[in-house]
């Protein structure tokens, strides 16, 4: 399983995976730590949410554009997800396996900075990105590229950027083993998409579930990450016993 460096202050990186109180005694033992956003303080075990796509806000014209895909990839889809994409590659960026689609994306790697972008106008599209801002929050500096590039300006953005600049310049590190185990599509339409992903980690008394969710854009050919002034994310998060309701995917999941 990967490992991945505990980076505070940052809405998908931020070491507050707390789980039960035994496995939380095991994780300390071992002196680790899951992730998951900023700004949330409830720890509390997070409900799966119902099955129905709910509605989300029309977000204004300011924030979306339905340019096509900024790298040319065509695909077409619904606006819902049942079933794991297909035809995807799970490759190491910073210690976590991030997805990587020919149909999906990302089509797009800066050879500078290593941020991931570019993805599908689809379902498929916008949980691979979200999966991919997770990947890269496995690298600090990787996560403060990453940010600038597919976050949408805004306080939430400035305070995330100050948090990462913050992390590098200290250089402290610690390690967590975790990886991506499945998957939840809450909303979609063609300009706005709510994805929530389930991260694994191993207690070294079985699996432990955390799962976190992200808004995102789609604007100028891509999809882009909206954070709310204290820098959270979506609206769904925390400690699940295991995955049911939620569809397995990840590099173990077949």
């Amino acid at each position: 399983m990967a490992e991945i460096e505990e980076t505070e202050n940052v809405w998908w990186a931020a070491p507050r995976f707390l789980m039960s109180a035994v496995a939380v005694l095991l994780l300390i033992i071992v002196g680790i730590i899951l992730f998951i956003w900023i700004g949330n303080d409830d720890n509390s075990e997070a409900a799966p949410p119902d099955q129905t796509q709910t509605a989300t806000p029309t977000p204004s014209a300011s924030l979306v554009s339905s340019d096509e895909s900024v790298c040319g990839l065509d695909a077409t889809g619904g606006t819902t997800l049942t079933s794991a994409p297909g035809d995807v590659e799970w490759e190491f960026i910073g210690g976590i396996a991030a997805p990587k689609s020919a149909e999906h994306g990302p089509g797009i790697v800066d050879e500078q900075t290593g941020v991931r972008s570019c993805y599908s106008h689809t379902p498929e599209g916008a949980l691979m990105t979200v999966t991919g801002m997770l990947a890269a929050s496995g690298d600090t500096e990787l996560l403060l590229e990453t940010t600038r590039a597919l976050v949408l300006d805004g306080v939430g953005k400035q305070s995330t950027l100050e948090g990462l600049e913050q992390r590098l310049s200290t250089g402290g590190t610690s390690t967590v083993p975790i990886e991506v185990a499945g998957f939840r599509l809450l909303s979609y339409s063609a300009d706005r998409a709510t994805v929530e992903v389930v991260l694994a980690g191993d207690s070294g008394d079985g699996k432990v579930y955390q799962t976190t969710s992200a808004n995102i854009v789609w604007q100028d050919g891509d999809w882009h990450f909206e954070l709310k002034e204290d820098g959270s994310g979506g609206p769904v998060e925390g400690q699940i016993s295991n995955l049911s309701g939620y569809i397995p995917w990840g590099p173990n999941s077949g």
